[in-house]
């Protein structure tokens, strides 16, 4: 009897490459390849592929592993999905275009797609875009942004700057020090952490922010979302101006004084001084309640 599982490994010669495997399994096959580069301090990852999903994690070497998946119908067409690498000093790009060029076609099976999982230094700048699938990161800190054209993004224990963008998803950051841009067009958002400016965009759906212990509007915050409820959890001892407003939705702020709710039957809106007062806290919802709450 033939097993539905065949591997075949071979070891690649070659700077970077160190060995190649190939699973096929019922119709569909997967290629792994693994690169490696040796960096010296923080590294420059660009990150690419046409339809995939990336996955980011740290280590304490001066090296950054990429672990390559290429899915593809057979393992021909798995085999044929280019990987282009390169590398100049800390600046490492991995590359993989879209093999029917424009994105275009119909095809029928195992669609070809390719995965990345990289390992790098903790500290690093980072631009990681994928065209359809998801993105998660474990314990990064840098300059960093990330993109999925249709996907989730899942972020745990991050510091820095982080931009994360999805066309269609939801977006999960939990502990965070720093600065956070988050936008996606359909899906809920959820960030948690410790803030100097919180940027929070959903199209369509549930936003939640829990701004923790010291915390701090060294600009101004702004969060929202097209059609979905709000809450916000703030620390007592933030200063802030707060302005929350929604189209069609109650809005509360609950345990600050010097704040003024006002509710009619298809609008909210509160306003008024958190602590000392200062920059701006905004928070609209186009279709939603709105809280803010106190620790």
């Amino acid at each position: 009897m033939r097993s539905p599982l065949m591997t075949v490994v071979a070891v690649l010669a070659g700077v970077g490459s160190t060995a190649c495997t190939i699973d096929v399994r019922g119709d569909y096959a997967v290629v792994r390849e693994e690169k490696r580069f040796t960096v010296s301090g923080e590294p420059d990852l660009h990150l690419r592929t046409f339809d995939g999903s990336i996955q980011l994690k740290s280590w304490d070497r001066n090296e950054v592993l990429v672990e390559i998946e290429k899915h593809g119908p057979d393992s021909d067409a798995a085999k044929a999905l280019v990987v282009n690498t390169s590398q100049e000093g800390n600046r490492v790009t991995v590359d993989v275009p879209n093999p029917r060029g424009d994105g275009g076609g119909f095809h029928i099976g195992q669609s070809p797609s390719v995965s990345l999982v990289v390992t790098a230094p903790r500290r690093m700048k980072l631009d990681a875009h994928t065209g359809d699938g998801s993105v998660s990161a474990d314990n990064i800190a840098g300059t960093l942004a990330i993109d999925t054209g249709d996907g989730s993004i899942r972020i745990r224990r991050v510091e820095g700057a982080l931009k994360a963008h999805t066309g269609d998803g939801s977006i999960d950051i939990d502990d965070a020090v720093g600065r956070i841009e988050a936008q996606s067009g359909d899906g809920s958002i959820t960030v948690g952490g410790r803030f100097e400016l919180i940027d929070v965009r959903s199209g369509d759906g549930s936003v939640h922010v829990d701004a923790e212990e010291g915390s701090a509007l060294k600009s101004d915050w702004s969060i929202s979302t097209g059609d979905g409820s709000i809450s916000v959890e703030l620390p007592g001892n933030i200063d802030a101006e707060l302005d929350a407003h929604s189209n069609d939705g109650r809005v509360r702020a609950n345990g600050f004084s010097g704040v003024s709710n006002r509710n009619e039957d298809d609008h909210g809106s509160a306003r008024g001084t958190l602590g000392k007062g200062g920059r701006t806290l905004r928070v609209r919802s186009g279709d939603g309640s709105i809280a803010i709450n106190r620790h």
